[in-house]
């Protein structure tokens, strides 16, 4: 992720920067550096320092900024866990955060379901706000398993459904819509979770199993939110 590469930059320049550093101290009391060499150690702490300046300050920058549209969200016709029908039309007026998953996926849904209802159960009070898991398993995620999964998630409103259709149209969707890998559906699933606005088009992408990624998402939902409610 953006978030994981700021943050190795940053730690290889410091550690560089404080490494030179340690070795000009350490040369300049055994006296054997000339001037000239103390002035190039020093040029070089410099524009490590400079370099690390400028990454801490593109990646605090990033979170304080929207994400431009990357694209439209297209049109889809889904069924929630409750049985009800959801279109595009039911992302308007509102900001999602939306993921794909299956319920019975050994590997990286267990993770990110956790992600999202740690950032449902943040965001009870906010209506305008809602998530999305669509379900790459139809076969097996029928509405009574969704409704299940929803159940084990601490689910008890509205604002976080669970999805689903028949599989050539979710991976049209995954692939068209979202421009995710899905030709080894459900094991081949992307691990992103979407930021999507209140007009229906997509803003971001996050790693759905990363802290650093989830927390520069919940900067945008935020940001995401304040913009939908100034224009209300």
């Amino acid at each position: 992720t953006s978030s994981s590469t700021f943050s190795y930059v940053v730690f290889f320049l410091i550690i560089g920067a404080f490494s030179c550093t340690i070795y000009m101290l350490e040369i300049i009391q055994k006296q054997m550096i000339k001037k000239t060499h103390i002035i190039s150690i020093i040029t070089i702490v410099a524009f490590l320092g400079i370099g690390a300046t400028w990454v801490i300050t593109k990646a605090t920058n990033s979170t304080q900024v929207l994400p431009d549209i990357i694209k439209e969200v297209p049109e889809f016709s889904l069924v929630s866990h409750h049985g009800e029908p959801f279109t595009k039309d039911s992302l308007l007026n509102k900001i999602t955060v939306l993921d794909f998953i299956f319920t019975s996926c050994p590997g990286p849904c267990p993770i990110m379901s956790n992600n999202m209802r740690t950032l449902y159960n943040q965001y009870k009070l906010h209506s305008d706000l809602q998530f999305l898991s669509i379900t790459v398993d139809p076969d097996y995620d029928t509405q009574e398993v969704l409704k299940l999964y929803a159940d084990a998630n601490g689910v008890n409103d509205m604002r976080w459904k669970f999805l689903r259709t028949d599989m050539e149209k979710i991976k049209t969707l995954s692939s068209d819509g979202f421009l995710f890998m899905a030709d080894n559906l459900p094991a081949g699933h992307s691990v992103k979770f979407v930021l999507i606005d209140e007009n229906g088009n997509i803003r971001q992408y996050y790693n759905g199993t990363d802290d650093a990624s989830i927390s520069i998402l919940r900067k945008h939902i935020n940001l995401s939110l304040k913009t939908l409610r100034s224009r209300t």
